[in-house]
């Protein structure tokens, strides 16, 4: 009975994803997200209470895995200039993956305070221990004279603004230079060697 419980709650959180990541909270009906869920409405309310309830949980869950992928690519033991390239393609294969995932995060927090610091309290602590590390790992490599000096946030700043810009920008971006899937496909690849380019390219003497 558990395991189906489990199921079932799962079934109901991967239909809100959905439901949420395509047409935002205000848009989003739990008669759409159930009727995806193949339950009925009152098996959801029994689940997660409210619609509000339910969007908070999928919120934190993408949340955290949206500010775990870049965590894990900088703790790789690998050396700076290339532990640098691999956190971009990363972060940028990541969002290729999820091209609905900025637009959900940023939208929603930008004018829900309660969001916001839902969001803060998931990134704080793990961007805290990067930029630290990041710190001084840029102060070594700043020493052997290998890299100019750079403030840890600026690099991964410059990092989310160009991968996440390209998704955001995306339809209008495909819209005006009429572009199929092939060749958008070739396009963000494209970009994201570009990115890797600008921004070693800075940190490069």
């Amino acid at each position: 009975m558990a395991v189906k419980e489990t199921n079932t709650e799962q079934i109901i959180l991967d239909a809100a994803e959905a439901e949420f990541l395509e047409k935002g909270y205000g848009k989003s009906r739990t008669t759409e997200i159930a009727k995806r869920a193949g339950v009925n409405h009152a098996m959801l309310h029994y689940y997660f209470r409210t619609k509000e309830h339910l969007f908070e949980v999928v919120f934190q869950k993408k949340a955290k895995v949206m500010s775990e992928v870049l965590m894990i690519s900088f703790q790789e033991d690998l050396p700076f200039l290339e532990k640098i390239k691999k956190g971009i393609e990363d972060h940028f294969d990541f969002i290729k993956a999820n091209p609905r995932l900025p637009n959900f995060i940023f939208n929603e927090i930008m004018y829900d305070e309660k969001l916001k610091a839902i969001f803060k309290s998931i990134i704080k602590e793990k961007v805290t221990n990067v930029l630290a590390e990041l710190k001084s790992e840029i102060d070594r490599e700043v020493t052997k004279g290998t890299i100019r000096p750079t403030e840890p946030y600026d690099l991964i700043f410059n990092m989310l603004s160009l991968n996440v810009f390209v998704f955001i920008r995306a339809p209008i971006v495909t819209g005006i230079m009429d572009m199929g899937e092939k060749e958008f496909s070739a396009f963000l690849e494209h970009r994201k060697q570009l990115n890797v380019e600008m921004i070693l390219n800075q940190l490069k003497i």
